[in-house]
């Protein structure tokens, strides 16, 4: 983080009200970070996050869509907003001085929507088609099977898009009575960062929050499973030459004194060129163009997860060595100089990925929103740098057990025949239930 850049947190009225002061540059990001998502619907609302994420682009009171994107492009700045499984966020970019502005409207976006009958029917089939894109894109589609695959009748194993059945269930009124409930709730963040200063910011927002917030909006908690050996898997056919896999383990939530130690062990498996998927599977075996590992932190839950896609006639020799690569980190470990090189990366990219007023207004707002504080970033990589071989060690005997994994694939091959190709995947250590 540049020296002259200061973090500076107040609540108001149960909101997080976060800047980030960089005088030494000339724009300023905006983001609003609600806390609510597609696992806070129940099975009737499914996509209502993500359907009012796009309504609130079409109208209120005093602008229709057209004004909202032309207030704020017109005056030289960017619009944009996602929706995850337990967050929603809106966030604008521009100029220093656009700040009261970007502000204001922003707060008329997401406050004062309308969600008139014809934009909603509209959007309607627009979300229809963004589905109908997904499914056809394997690799979007794969995560939407991992997740149904390792969620089971839970919210969270549920498509943040909703399905086209779901959507239609969506209108005008269940859309001002879902945003009515969770757009107020306590703990939603305006992260600002750029050429401000937190006077400014508290002076701008005091007149545009809300007057009341609600208490956080509940959610399912997630059960672990019970010990099992069946391991839940999903598999679409399709004659495409490419096969798709996806490996994911449970871990923990986000609270997890482990969840340093999951970032470290997802660098050395797999996402750096010099990581052992990608020097085993593609560099030393030709077998993929494309390898990588990631996790995702949740509440209450997490992943692990392997991604990959593979060549169709190898698939059998792709998985074999990617159980290879597991069964020997769980055998010898890694070692000093690799966890060495993945610190000096981790390092690196941590410095200059909080670089411009985007990224650390998406820190702030990550940060307040999971953890309810602005968390240091020197601390966060102190913490990286200090972890031990040995905690890798004691992590992945947790972590790649069978009773853990769920398996997501898409391709040409039969739901049996990779019924069959999966019994290979067993790793060798002994059987202890990861607690979450």
């Amino acid at each position: 983080m540049h020296d002259s850049a200061t973090y500076k947190h107040t609540n108001i009225r149960g909101f997080h009200i976060a800047t980030c002061e960089m005088p030494y540059v000339e724009s300023v990001s905006v983001g609003i970070f609600i806390p609510v998502g597609s696992r806070h619907e129940c099975e009737a609302e499914n996509g209502s996050a993500h359907f009012a994420e796009h309504m609130i682009f079409k109208g209120t009171p005093t602008r229709n869509a057209l004004d909202l994107a032309i207030t704020i492009e017109g005056s030289g700045g960017s619009v944009n907003a996602f929706t995850t499984e337990d967050q929603t966020c809106l966030e604008t970019r521009g100029p220093a001085e656009l700040l009261p502005h970007l502000l204001e409207v922003m707060s008329d976006m997401l406050w004062n929507s309308t969600y008139p009958y014809e934009e909603v029917e509209r959007e309607r089939e627009v979300i229809a088609e963004e589905i109908v894109m997904y499914h056809e894109n394997p690799s979007d589609h794969l995560h939407d099977l991992l997740s149904e695959a390792l969620w089971p009748n839970h919210p969270m194993g549920r498509s943040i898009t909703g399905s086209e059945a779901s959507i239609l269930g969506i209108n005008a009124d269940s859309l001002s009575a879902f945003t009515k409930k969770h757009y107020a709730s306590e703990g939603i963040t305006i992260s600002v960062a750029g050429n401000t200063t937190h006077a400014e910011v508290l002076e701008l927002v005091e007149k545009l929050l809300p007057q009341k917030t609600h208490e956080k909006s509940p959610y399912e908690q997630f059960a672990p499973r019970k010990p099992s050996n069946d391991v839940p898997s999903l598999h679409d056919q399709r004659k495409i030459e490419q096969s798709h896999l996806a490996l994911a383990f449970h871990t923990s939530g986000r609270h997890s004194k482990d969840r340093h130690v999951l970032r470290m062990l997802s660098l050395l498996l797999g996402e750096t060129m010099s990581s052992r998927l990608f020097q085993e599977l593609r560099e030393k075996r030709g077998l993929c163009y494309h390898i990588a590992s990631d996790f995702s932190l949740y509440e209450d839950t997490g992943t692990f997860e392997i991604h990959a896609g593979l060549d169709s006639d190898r698939l059998e020799e792709s998985i074999l060595a990617i159980k290879l690569v597991i069964n020997d980190i769980l055998e010898k470990g890694f070692t000093e100089d690799e966890l060495t090189l993945a610190k000096r990366f981790a390092m690196g990219q941590a410095r200059i990925g909080l670089e411009t007023p985007h990224s650390q207004m998406n820190w702030m707002g990550d940060s307040l929103t999971s953890f309810g504080k602005i968390v240091n970033p020197v601390d966060a990589r102190n913490t990286l740098d200090s972890v031990t071989l040995d905690q890798l060690q004691e992590l992945t005997k947790k972590v790649f057990l069978k009773e853990n994994l769920a398996i997501a694939s898409i391709g040409p091959h039969s739901e049996a025949e990779m019924q069959n190709l999966l019994q290979h995947l067993h790793f060798k250590h002994p059987r202890t239930v990861y607690a979450t």
